[in-house]
């Protein structure tokens, strides 16, 4: 058995995320109210005993569910789009518009984003001939919806300069988006696959757990990692890692209604002076949620948005929403837990595959 902690705002939250992730009848060791960090914030943890075989099965289960719903959602309204376009009078073409039409609405593309895709694909098709409607719909689909998404590859570390600085790449957002484990991926990304000397400071030591978690990595890619748990005191421990190429900074997880704590971290982020800050949104989330995660987190003033959990979203079109109204490109993607794979560079016609249907292990 594997004691876990969660930790939240409210003791309910903290009991709701436990239940979630391990079921309702998960033992429950310890909870209650704790203070601590350098803003002396209020929080409840709640400690569980669970297996990790059933954690990781109710995870597979949540996610098997969760592309189920959606397979039978796009199903459902491509079938009805389809049905209507044949009972219509008019060329071919109109079927492949009702179809795309219903795919993008069915992964919650903004409206006017869905038009926009909808009148280029339509330019294509009414010139093509019958035989080919289908193949150059789909092409001028994908080229159309790839545009939409801004990529921007964030700057590869290099050995240390003659100035001594390494290069600090900071990892922000709200609570529960994946922060620590898509710095994770990207430590070992450049320590093992470039060869770079690699630190990690863990700006959110305050919170149980969460300097155990990024040690543990930091010991698996032989980095060496600090602890922070103020603005001083992270200004320290980036000044221990200044013979490292690049370092890493965890910084604490904040809700998006939070703009207070979310002010801290930008003071916190403002000591540090990052040359990059990585705002991560999760494709699980709402369209509201990311809209409004990507509004409050332009305080900590990201250069970089990583889209985390790409294989739990149900709608990747919010992404795509969320994104282009924060004007900040995108540098990569997860899309799974394990560390150091499931991550990769952002790409645009990538994404639209997804959002489409046409990869290689989705639904057309």
């Amino acid at each position: 058995m594997t004691r876990v902690r969660y930790i939240a705002d409210s003791m309910a939250e903290a009991l709701s995320a436990a239940r979630r992730n391990h079921g309702m009848g998960v033992r429950v060791v310890h909870a209650g109210a704790r203070r601590g960090g350098a803003f002396s914030t209020l929080s409840f943890e709640v400690v569980v005993e669970a297996s990790s075989r059933v954690t990781q099965a109710r995870r597979a289960a949540r996610e098997a569910l969760a592309r189920a719903v959606v397979a039978a959602r796009i199903a459902a309204d491509e079938a009805t789009a389809s049905a209507a376009a044949a009972s219509a009078p008019g060329p071919a073409s109109a079927a492949v518009i009702a179809r795309l039409g219903a795919r993008l609405r069915s992964q919650s593309l903004p409206d006017a984003l869905v038009e926009h895709v909808l009148e280029r694909v339509r330019g294509e098709v009414a010139r093509a001939d019958l035989a080919e409607v289908d193949a150059v719909g789909r092409a001028a689909a994908l080229n159309a919806v790839a545009a939409l998404l801004p990529v921007s590859a964030g700057v590869d570390p290099v050995r240390r300069g003659v100035a001594g600085r390494p290069w600090v790449v900071a990892v922000a957002g709200p609570t529960g988006v994946g922060k620590t484990t898509t710095l994770a991926k990207l430590a070992a990304e450049w320590r093992v696959a470039r060869g770079l000397k690699v630190g990690l400071v863990a700006a959110d030591a305050f919170r149980v757990g969460a300097f155990e978690q990024l040690r543990t990595y930091a010991r698996i890619i032989d980095a060496p990692v600090r602890a922070a748990d103020g603005r001083s005191s992270a200004v320290d421990a980036l000044a221990a890692l200044s013979e490292c190429d690049v370092v890493l900074v965890d910084t604490p997880g904040r809700s998006h209604r939070d703009g207070g704590r979310i002010g801290e971290i930008a003071d916190l982020l403002g000591a540090l002076r990052p040359d990059e800050t990585h705002l991560v949104l999760p494709g699980s989330a709402s369209t509201r949620t990311l809209a409004e995660s990507a509004a409050a987190f332009a305080a900590v003033r990201p250069s970089r948005i990583v889209l985390s959990k790409l294989d739990e979203s149900e709608g990747l079109g919010a992404l795509v929403g969320a994104v282009r109204t924060s004007g900040v490109p995108v540098s990569w993607f997860t899309t799974g837990q394990e560390v150091p794979d499931d991550i990769e560079r952002a790409d645009a016609r990538r994404f639209a595959e997804r959002l489409l249907g046409t990869v290689e292990d989705g639904a057309a």
